[in-house]
C-alpha cells in the first residue's frame, strides 16, 4: 500500500474576528496525496487554492480540522517547531523564483543543507546531482542576473529537492515563463516524479501546466468541487481540464 504523505482532514479556514465581517476561506476539505503522486490544484478567483498551499506548507494554521504530513501532525506544532519541520520536509517552488541574487547558482541550490548545518563536503555532491537532473550543471557558478527565467526556476526547483524533502509545493511555478521555458519546467517536473518518485503539489491557474499531473483537485468557495484523474495522453487530460472549467461560473481562473 502506497505511503500517505499528506493527509488533510476537515480544513476549515476562517479569517477575521468573531463578531465582525468573517471569510470562509475553506470548507471542510479532505484529501490525501500519496507518495509518488503528482497533484494539481485548480479553481476560480477566490476559491481557496493559495489559502490551501498555505495550510499545507504550514504557513496558515487552519480555523479547524488536521493536517499530517509523513505521519507528522503540523496543526499542533510551535512555531520553531514548524520552523524546523518547514525547512526538512517542505520543498517550495514559487513564480517569482525568490532566488538570492548576490549567491551562485550552486549557493542558492546548497543554501536548505546549509542553513541545517550540513558540511560543505557533504553539500557538493548533492548539489551535483540535482543539478544535473534538472540539466543546470553549467550555470552552478553564474549568479541569476545572468541567467534565463527558465534556468532561474530550474535552479528554484534543484534548491527545493536538494535537502529531499517529503514534498515540492509548487505555487504557480510556471507563471513568469514564457510557453517554451513553462513547458520545459512541466517535462522536469514530471521526469523527477517518474524516476524518482517526488511528490509534488502544484497550484496553478494554466490548464496546460495542469495536464501534466496525474491527478487534479479543483476548488470552489472553499469547497473540493471535484477531482479528476489523468486517463489518456496529455492532450486528453488537458481538455478534461478545460471541460471542468468551463463548468465554473467565471472564466477567471488567476488568483
Amino acid at each position: 500500500m502506497s505511503q500517505i504523505v499528506v493527509n488533510a482532514k476537515n480544513i476549515y479556514k476562517i479569517f477575521g474576528k468573531k463578531h465582525e465581517n468573517q471569510f470562509s476561506a475553506l470548507n471542510d476539505v479532505s484529501f490525501t496525496i500519496k507518495k509518488g503522486e503528482f497533484v494539481g490544484v485548480m479553481g476560480p478567483s477566490g476559491a481557496g487554492k493559495t489559502t490551501l498551499l498555505n495550510v499545507i506548507s504550514t504557513l496558515e494554521k487552519p480555523t479547524n480540522g488536521t493536517v499530517e504530513i509523513s505521519d507528522v501532525e503540523i496543526t499542533k506544532m510551535k512555531q520553531r517547531e514548524l520552523d524546523d519541520f518547514r525547512s526538512t520536509q517542505l520543498g517550495f517552488i514559487f513564480q517569482d523564483f525568490n532566488l538570492l541574487e548576490n549567491l551562485t547558482v550552486y549557493e542558492n541550490i546548497a543554501l536548505p543543507l546549509s542553513l541545517q548545518g550540513v558540511s560543505s563536503r557533504k553539500i557538493k555532491p548533492r548539489v551535483e546531482t540535482v543539478a544535473k537532473k534538472l540539466g543546470i550543471e553549467s550555470i552552478l557558478e553564474k549568479y541569476p542576473a545572468t541567467i534565463s527565467g527558465g534556468q532561474k526556476q530550474r535552479a528554484a526547483a534543484a534548491r527545493a529537492l536538494v535537502h529531499e524533502p517529503a514534498i515540492i509545493l509548487a505555487d504557480e511555478p510556471t507563471g513568469a515563463l514564457d510557453s517554451k521555458n513553462a513547458k520545459s519546467l512541466m517535462e522536469a517536473l514530471v521526469d523527477l516524479n517518474r524516476r524518482d518518485e517526488v511528490t509534488i503539489m502544484l497550484v496553478t491557474h494554466d490548464p496546460l501546466s495542469a495536464s501534466y499531473c496525474k491527478r487534479i483537485l479543483f476548488i470552489q468557495d472553499g469547497l473540493l468541487y471535484k477531482e479528476i484523474y489523468r486517463e489518456g495522453s496529455t492532450n486528453e487530460f488537458h481538455q478534461h481540464i478545460l471541460n471542468v472549467l468551463s463548468e465554473f461560473a467565471t472564466t477567471d481562473v488567476d488568483e
